[in-house]
């Protein structure tokens, strides 16, 4: 039986990183064609082949902090798949440092990264799908954009709290639409192989699978206008 997100092109950014994974692995499971999305074509490629039915995905490189490259990523993912009809952004970034210690350059580092990639992918993705009057965005935030607070990480937690603001805002601006807006909060560590590699004393198991951030957001992109689900905080075990 054919699944709701059959056939549907989805664009996945940030395809090189861990988080992006299993989110391409459960959007190919559920029928979508899938551009994999990185900052080189090397990492788009190894993404892609990640995925047993190579038929569904096409990998593409894009600079997605130039406009130029966004809007040019969408025209080739459109020419080489079809009209858009998802976007699910995971580009960003982490920073440690109170602020005392912050220099200007991490300021850029942490909004380029984690706001500027995002209007910039959104603003090229969201005429085609106000045309068509159909589509799901997704973006990341975090544990500190959801809660407001974000001790020696204060930058990062403003970056992210700026995404989850601007995602609202932008769901706010689409009433009247069909273009759903999704934001994402991991509300915790996810088990990566660098967040391993950075807490070494932390038990994989009381951290969150990334599979399961994949299975939440594949969830509301299935959803339609009428049932809608703006706002997912996925939790690590109690």
């Amino acid at each position: 039986m054919p699944t709701p997100l059959q056939g549907r092109v989805y664009v996945v950014t940030g395809a090189g990183g861990a988080i992006a994974r299993p989110i391409l692995a459960r959007l190919a499971e559920a029928g979508a064609k899938v551009a994999v999305v990185a900052r080189t074509l090397e990492h788009a490629q190894a993404a892609a082949q990640s995925i047993s039915d190579r038929s569904l995905v096409l990998p593409f490189s894009a600079d997605l902090s130039r406009l130029d490259d966004a809007a040019a990523l969408v025209r080739a993912v459109e020419r080489g798949l079809g009209p858009i009809e998802g976007l699910i952004h995971t580009v960003g970034g982490f920073a440690w440092g109170p602020v005392k210690d912050a220099e200007p350059a991490l300021y850029d580092r942490m909004f380029d990264l984690n706001v500027r990639t995002l209007f910039y992918a959104v603003k090229s993705v969201l005429p085609g799908m106000l045309a068509r009057d159909r589509g799901f965005l997704a973006g990341f935030s975090s544990e500190p954009g959801f809660r407001g607070a974000s001790p020696n990480t204060a930058l990062y937690g403003a970056a992210k709290a700026a995404v989850a603001t601007f995602l609202r805002s932008l769901d706010g601006e689409l009433k009247g639409s069909s273009v759903r807006v999704a934001i994402v909060y991991p509300m915790g560590a996810v088990d990566t192989p660098q967040n391993r590699r950075d807490m070494p004393e932390t038990s994989p198991e009381t951290l969150i699978d990334p599979d399961e951030i994949a299975q939440t957001i594949v969830y509301a992109a299935s959803r339609s206008s009428r049932g809608r689900l703006l706002e997912l905080p996925v939790f690590p075990p109690r």
